[in-house]
């Protein structure tokens, strides 16, 4: 099993309604996300978020834009890096061009998202980590993943409290593969 360079790009597309590009993740951690990905093999963080744009949707990136990263202690499925379990986040807002041609190994349901509708679903991730949804619940009909919660917050699509955004970074960190 591969070990975690503990670096993340995610990549925010949003069109011209103002709704997000998103899917169920098909590989571990469960959730709804934005493209993202490890940084390793890919070079620098512009370098790795136009890979995985390619890799995950298909898509041609035109332009990247830095809008927010830090440490976060959430958990992937590679086997904890040097770092610990958790990653340095770069996230990117980009546009895009091409058409749309879905990894079928890592997306599964890609759709744009109306930010109405962002809300709701990072409210399923908070009841998921208050244990009001059990895991195999939110697995089956997940919410927004949990580190994508704060993400989706900083950029103001999802309002959660500070004691919520904490209590989902802990789910972040404590959930493993099953």
């Amino acid at each position: 099993m591969k070990v975690c360079d503990n670096l993340s790009v995610g990549v925010v597309i949003t069109n011209a309604a103002g709704d997000y590009l998103m899917f169920d993740r098909a590989t571990f951690p469960p959730g709804i996300a934005p493209c993202a990905g490890h940084i390793d093999g890919h070079g620098t963080a512009e370098d790795a978020a136009r890979a995985e744009t390619e890799e995950e949707l298909g898509l041609t990136v035109e332009r990247l834009t830095h809008v927010t990263g830090w440490w976060r202690p959430n958990r992937c499925r590679r086997q904890p890096g040097a770092r610990g379990v958790g990653h340095d986040w770069t996230v990117f807002r980009a546009s895009v061009i091409g058409s749309l041609s879905p990894s079928v190994r890592e997306t599964r349901n890609v759709r744009w998202i109306p930010a109405s509708d962002l809300q709701a679903l990072a409210e399923r991730t908070l009841a998921h980590a208050h244990g009001r949804v059990a895991a195999s619940e939110f697995t089956a009909r997940p919410g927004v993943e949990p580190v994508w919660v704060q993400w989706l917050a900083v950029l103001g699509a999802v309002a959660v409290s500070p004691g919520d955004l904490r209590l989902i970074d802990l789910l972040a960190t404590t959930s493993e593969e099953s």
